[in-house]
């Protein structure tokens, strides 16, 4: 007995008429009453007592159409589920931290969007560590962070380029013209930084307390936008990882002197396989993060 069978048997039943069955169907009578002449065969049960047109289902039909109808819905239960796996197999979700994403974003939702319209991406920006958790617990399939933590559990670490972090003013800044300075210069100044579970704050945090240095930090804010009106409003200077300023007009990069730098990575899943649209992401990633040179 095959599924079409099946099928065609419950068509049958709800409509107690070949003609009215074959209609719905979409197929000949003469294929209806040969399909259900042959399942008859082969159950071996007297599944209609006919009268003229008009088809009745007998109790040995019924109790049959009773055990199909479960069956089938079993069936297409699991093809609904296996359409979603498909469409799922066309979804990579990916974490990617507020520094990272200012550079990344508009590259992964306009240049790799257009070359492949097919995969659809799911993006979150949580923190660095949150995100390494995620790709551990497979809530996403990867991430990139700032981070020079290789021994991360149960998460495959790719190392890519390192960046500098700077000192960022405005244009017109009395500091602008600077090509670089020292921590110490920059622990006199009032500034602000990103909060304390950002990475680029905590590596900068302890290297000042390892030098015996204090910042003057005005404030601490969890939104790269909330320091980008700040220094656009000429308010306050703040502390970055260089990448996340890319695009932004009107600011001035002044690299420290002790050559402060944040590593980036590719975090997945250790001893899981990626799909071809995740390798495809992963691809399109480290070609944007390696087009600018290391500075190392």
């Amino acid at each position: 007995m095959t599924l079409l069978q099946m099928r065609y048997f419950l068509a049958v039943c709800r409509c107690q008429n070949i003609t009215h069955a074959a209609t719905e169907l979409h197929i000949a009578q003469s294929t209806l009453s040969q399909s259900m002449q042959a399942l008859e065969d082969e159950t071996g049960l007297n599944l209609f007592l006919r009268a003229g047109r008009t088809i009745v289902i007998s109790q040995a039909g019924q109790q049959l159409a009773q055990k199909l109808a479960r069956l089938l819905q079993q069936v297409d239960q699991v093809e609904g589920e296996i359409r979603d796996m498909a469409m799922r197999h066309n979804k990579v979700r990916i974490a990617i931290p507020q520094q990272q994403a200012s550079y990344l974003l508009p590259y992964l939702l306009s240049e790799f969007q257009q070359q492949h319209p097919e995969i659809q991406l799911d993006i979150t920006e949580p923190y660095g560590l949150e995100a390494a958790r995620l790709v551990r617990d497979e809530k996403v399939d990867l991430a990139v962070i700032n981070s020079d933590d290789s021994s991360l559990p149960d998460v495959h670490y790719r190392r890519l380029a390192s960046r500098p972090i700077c000192f960022v003013v405005w244009e017109d800044h009395p500091l602008a013209g600077r090509t670089s300075m020292t921590l110490e210069e920059a622990a006199g100044m009032p500034v602000a930084m990103l909060s304390e579970g950002f990475y680029v704050t905590r590596v900068v945090l302890r290297t000042m307390h390892q030098r015996g240095l204090t910042p003057n930090v005005r404030y601490f804010s969890p939104h790269l936008s909330t320091l980008y009106s700040l220094m656009r409003h000429h308010v306050l200077p703040a502390i970055l990882f260089e990448r996340s300023l890319a695009e932004m007009p009107g600011l001035v990069t002044i690299p420290f002197t002790e050559g402060l730098k944040l590593t980036g990575a590719l975090l997945t899943k250790k001893n899981r396989q990626s799909s071809k649209d995740q390798r495809l992401v992963m691809k399109f990633i480290l070609e944007k993060l390696s087009a600018i040179p290391s500075q190392e």
